[in-house]
């Protein structure tokens, strides 16, 4: 067990004071250039899905969605009020919410980790206030920044100091809380599994309540969508995550490794092999100089981080984002392992040293955000696609920033992810190229900024002969625009 300490008001506010940090460097990336309304990679895609399902499309059945349906579900208010604003200022008002949500997951890691003393607290909240990963993601994918939640929600419920709660009542809302965090994105299943592992010791008040929770949190949002389309669900959620579009650029393991350590910035294999080996030793000794038996939550931070470190390293499609997914368990785990360290050894030196290094990084996280843009299309979109129009494209992100996701034409295309959608019916399937030829027949509209024959579409020369006779290339820059013969167009 560790040792308890005295924590007073001035842990509180130092997490507070952290989770403060962690909204501002969060809310800043949205004032840099086209962040609050322009294109990022995946979050316009999630929060496409909840559009289509509050217009009556469901996931699985009428339109492919890769991951579990708990995003969708949860963002269907924002969707629902797209109907009125837009899907461009729905989608900006979901950008919103990141700062909070970042606060708040540096909040329930101070809440998880607070029994270590205030060294584990800056260190650990310090890790989920500023991991690279976690700010990219939540500005980009946002899936893994809400499975972190949830995830430190469920520890934060299930655990007092460093053991599981006694309350049956914590620990069945943790397993809820765990469950959500898996109908967000699969991955949760890693420290589920931990989790049920260590509850084994005590089947009755610690892993039965738990592994009811996890099923009532999972199920509850799924189960209706995995009745009406069983087999589709298995395929997309289970099986298309493990595919891949033939590739021959895999992302190397030093890369992924400088993404897990936060030190991709600084570039280089050997930067990240370094840190990668610092970072093990500091854990190794930390448990070695206090030879004291880990606790549950110590044990847990341990193997969690293991586990979802090595699962960033297997898949064959591998984005910045999903390393993400470690932040809460790498957090935890350094800032219990700095403070065994420092234990009973000069301990406010400690925490002014950790304290100094949060701030350092949160300045070079405002100098590295401060030169970031991305591009906001949506005028040169307005003259050009009339609005309304039934608007097809290989990046939905291009479509919600722009109005142009929904048609007035009800029966229009429901894709809400091209490339997963390939992924799902197999790449050069005739599934894939009767999925391809239905969403081009019914488009009046190509949005793109990479010529249509070189779509991630299956290769097969009957759909490109088909664009080619019926629509017209428009260019605009580093947009191209394919206008079905004889409907109207503006000129960029």
């Amino acid at each position: 067990m560790c040792m308890k300490r005295e924590v007073g008001p001035s842990t509180t506010g130092v997490i507070w004071v952290i989770a403060v940090l962690a909204a501002v460097i969060t809310s800043y990336q949205l004032t840099r250039p086209g962040f609050l309304f322009g294109i990022t990679p995946d979050i316009a895609a999630w929060l496409g899905g909840s559009i289509r399902l509050v217009h009556g499309a469901l996931p699985y059945r009428d339109f492919d969605l890769v991951q579990p349906p708990g995003f969708p579900l949860l963002a269907t208010p924002l969707a629902l009020l797209s109907e009125w604003i837009g899907t461009r200022d729905a989608l900006a008002l979901l950008r919103l919410c990141t700062p909070l949500l970042s606060a708040g997951s540096v909040l329930l890691m101070g809440k998880v980790v607070r029994a270590h003393g205030r060294v584990a607290v800056v260190v650990a909240c310090g890790v989920m206030a500023l991991y690279p990963a976690a700010l990219y993601a939540l500005r980009s994918g946002l899936l893994e920044s809400v499975v972190a939640f949830f995830c430190l929600a469920g520890l934060a419920l299930m655990f007092e100091a460093d053991s599981v709660a006694v309350s049956l009542r914590r620990v069945f809302a943790g397993g809820v809380a765990f469950g959500i965090a898996g109908s967000v994105k699969a991955p949760a299943i890693v420290p589920v599994v931990v989790l049920a592992v260590l509850s084994l010791s005590d089947v009755r008040h610690r892993f039965l309540p738990f592994i009811g929770g996890v099923i009532a949190g999972f199920g509850v949002p799924t189960l209706p969508f995995f009745l009406l389309a069983p087999g589709a669900f298995i395929r997309d959620v289970l099986i298309t995550p493990l595919s891949s579009i033939p590739s021959g650029n895999r992302v190397s393991i030093p890369v992924r490794l400088g993404d897990i350590t936060g030190t991709s910035a600084f570039g280089g294999t050997s930067v990240a092999i370094i840190a990668t080996l610092v970072l093990a030793a500091v854990v190794v000794a930390a448990f070695l100089v206090r030879r004291r038996r880990p606790s549950t939550l110590e044990w847990f931070a341990i193997a969690a981080t293991v586990l979802a470190a090595i699962a960033q390293l297997g898949p064959s499609y591998y984005f910045a984002n999903y390393t993400a997914f470690v932040a809460p368990f790498l957090g935890l785990l350094l800032g219990i392992s700095v403070a065994r360290l420092v234990e009973g050894r000069s301990e406010r030196i400690a925490v002014i040293v950790a304290a100094a290094a949060v701030a350092i990084l949160f300045t070079h996280q405002v100098f590295a955000i401060s030169g970031s843009a991305t591009s906001d299309i949506a005028s040169v979109v307005d003259a050009v696609i009339p609005a309304g129009g039934c608007t097809l494209s290989d990046a939905p992100s291009k479509l919600v920033t722009t109005n142009r996701f929904v048609a007035s034409n009800g029966h229009c295309n429901a894709l809400i992810d091209p490339e997963g959608a390939t992924l799902s019916y197999g790449y050069g399937s005739a599934g894939a190229l009767r999925l391809w030829t239905g969403m081009v027949e019914q488009a009046d509209y190509l949005l793109t900024s990479t010529p249509f024959a070189d779509w991630d579409i299956p290769p097969d020369t009957r759909l490109r002969d088909y664009v080619t006779a019926n629509f017209r290339l428009i260019r605009s820059g580093t947009l191209l625009f394919y206008v079905r013969n004889g409907f109207p167009y503006g000129l960029p």
